[in-house]
């Protein structure tokens, strides 16, 4: 099974609670940016990670995570040390359970102002489309499933600017501009894709802290809310049946 996971923002313990009630075993999770590592207390961070990385062991699970705008680079490139967690540098291939997944993390924060360089923001978080590179990284590929991402091509939902993207920009006077950028050069790494005769069938993204599929020339594509759980071949949204089976657990204990 394949299952995408919305963004998480540091919330490792209750990721690892989530998965514990599920009946979710020996599956490929992706989680699609906003991970939230290198916010917290080395230590604590650690600890968390280690909870989270017993929980996925136990179900024979692995999670593969892309940078978002919450995320310090530096952890995409290394190794994370745990044995089911692995944190993915940009444009890599990712090839299981029989699908062939191209995955691209970063985005603009609209909040950086108000965040402490290098301590909870990055500079250069933002995502680039190295037409070069991801050419090389293509080839001999003959068919890319699912492309993920943090945020989205500009055809994605959403087409139109948050209140709160417009509140942020009075402070931040290049940020619509930087971030209309951004979208346009996921949809470069789109058009590139098509081009190449390599479009793919799904695309998943994270980022706008909402829930929305919809389809563009063909590409099905899904926005994943936070903490979200989403299983790719089923098209089930797993977080609404985790909450439900809990609520009837506490329901009928009160009965």
């Amino acid at each position: 099974m394949i299952v995408f996971i919305g963004d998480v923002h540091g919330e490792f313990k209750e990721l690892a609670a989530k998965l514990s009630r599920s009946e979710i075993l020996r599956s490929s999770l992706i989680q699609v940016g906003d991970f939230g590592v290198g916010f917290k207390n080395k230590v604590l961070e650690a600890n968390e990670l280690e909870i989270l990385n017993n929980c996925l062991m136990t179900g024979e699970n692995h999670l593969y995570v892309i940078r978002g705008n919450h995320d310090n680079p530096e952890y995409f490139e290394a190794s994370s040390g745990f044995s089911n967690i692995r944190f993915l540098p940009d444009f890599t291939l990712l090839d299981v359970e029989g699908r062939t997944r191209l995955l691209a993390g970063g985005a603009i924060s609209i909040d950086r102002t108000l965040r402490l360089p290098g301590v909870s923001y990055w500079p250069g978080e933002g995502f680039v489309f190295n037409e070069a590179l991801v050419d090389r990284k293509l080839n001999g590929i003959t068919k890319i499933d699912i492309v993920v991402t943090h945020n989205s091509p500009e055809q994605f939902h959403p087409t139109e600017l948050a209140e709160i993207v417009i509140a942020y920009s009075l402070r931040d006077k290049s940020l619509l501009a930087e971030l209309k950028h951004e979208r346009l050069a996921h949809s470069r790494l789109m058009n590139f894709l098509i081009q190449k005769g390599l479009k793919p069938l799904n695309w998943y993204y994270g980022h706008f802290h909402e829930s929305f599929s919809g389809k563009y020339q063909g590409i099905r594509y899904r926005v994943l809310g936070c903490s979200e759980f989403f299983e790719h071949d089923a098209d089930r949204l797993l977080t609404r049946i985790f909450e439900l089976s809990q609520r009837e657990i506490l329901s009928a204990a009160e009965n």
